[in-house]
């Protein structure tokens, strides 16, 4: 299958290397301003899987089929693209897919952080019908992966179910026909309000970074285990979370809590949050955030946790905990998070009420 993967990251190299040692044919992309990871693999001539893929393949060398900053190229050419950025560059490449991506090409965003929303309402601004293309999303990585060396992607851990779906949901059966012949471990979820509010890093990320805020600017980034979890840290990540269930099952999305979502992705034993993840086999060679301008914050918290606060408020549902996490992570970061995030008029939904939001999707 010809397949664009687009981000050339931790999840851009598990991606193309995984699928190229399956037998796809691979066009791993990157914008030339995120044009580094790309050059580095282009000298290697592909990455050196360590583990085993989604697909079941042994790790090995991945000679991927084609590497560049040619984006527009392998939008247009590829049957699945797979958008695996941050969010926060994920609108660079929906310009390109909107502009460049053939009819009926399936769009697989991964993670979702409310992006299949975002790019449908794109194509409409751009006079384009958004049901032209297969659009769906997941709530997480399929991967837990870190780049392990300049020329190595190791594959740590692999979810034994993902849920994914379809904009509108009607097509998510369609798109698992197709997709299942790249990653068997994808099942339906109702709708892509399913995905983007089922997100266990929502709670976990923001809230153990900005938690251990102290001694990572006081000792830089360091080698540690499970987001150097305490159990005062894990019982905030609860509570940020318990809201996060609270305001997408008053939106009618079933979604499970962080702690049920990690016994289920990989089996973590224990009976809280804070004994999963001490336990835990999968994230154990970790490096911190170098400081507060990370990912897991200015990634989770405006195209996560700022929509679901837009949300909670549309229902008259308090999240205390939720928009604490929101204006510490603001202070911090002197950056107004609420206005600079996601909202539901940026998603083509501000002028609906809930039972029209979910009857849209």
């Amino acid at each position: 299958m010809r397949i664009a993967i687009l981000s050339a990251g931790n999840a851009g190299q598990a991606f193309a290397g995984g699928m190229t040692l399956s037998g796809h044919q691979v066009h791993l992309a990157a914008v030339p301003e995120h044009s580094e990871q790309i050059k580095i693999i282009q000298t290697f001539g592909g990455v050196l899987v360590e583990g085993s893929t989604a697909a079941g393949k042994s790790g090995g060398f991945a000679e991927i089929a084609r590497v560049d900053t040619d984006v527009k190229s392998a939008v247009s050419e590829a049957e699945v693209a797979f958008l695996v950025s941050p969010a926060f560059g994920q609108e660079a490449y929906f310009e390109y897919i909107v502009a460049h991506s053939p009819d009926d090409q399936v769009i697989v965003i991964q993670p979702g952080k409310f992006g299949a929303l975002r790019l449908a309402q794109m194509m409409r601004e751009a006079g384009r019908d958004p049901h032209s293309l297969l659009i769906t999303e997941t709530d997480t990585f399929l991967y837990a992966a870190k780049i392990h060396g300049l020329d190595r992607i190791w594959l740590r851990g692999i979810k034994s179910q993902l849920p994914l779906a379809a904009l509108p949901h009607t097509r998510t059966d369609e798109a698992l026909a197709i997709l299942h012949q790249i990653h068997p471990q994808y099942v339906a979820a109702p709708s892509v309000l399913t995905t983007s509010m089922s997100d266990a890093a929502y709670s976990i990320h923001p809230v153990t970074t900005l938690l251990d805020l102290s001694r990572i600017e006081s000792m830089g980034p360091y080698r540690t285990k499970a987001y150097s979890i305490t159990p005062g840290v894990a019982r905030m990540a609860e509570a940020v979370d318990a809201e996060r269930v609270q305001v997408a099952q008053a939106m009618g999305v079933q979604t499970d809590d962080v702690f049920t979502q990690l016994k289920s992705m990989y089996g973590f034993p224990g009976d809280n949050l804070y004994e999963a993840l001490s336990n835990t086999t999968v994230h154990v060679d970790q490096l911190t955030p170098r400081s507060a301008q990370h990912r897991y914050v200015t990634e989770e918290i405006p195209y996560g946790l700022v929509p679901i606060s837009e949300i909670a408020s549309m229902l008259a549902i308090p999240t205390p905990n939720i928009d604490a996490i929101i204006a510490l992570a603001s202070t911090v970061n002197g950056e107004d998070y609420r206005a600079t995030g996601r909202h539901l008029s940026t998603l083509g939904l501000g002028h609906m009420k809930p039972e029209e939001l979910l009857a849209s999707v």
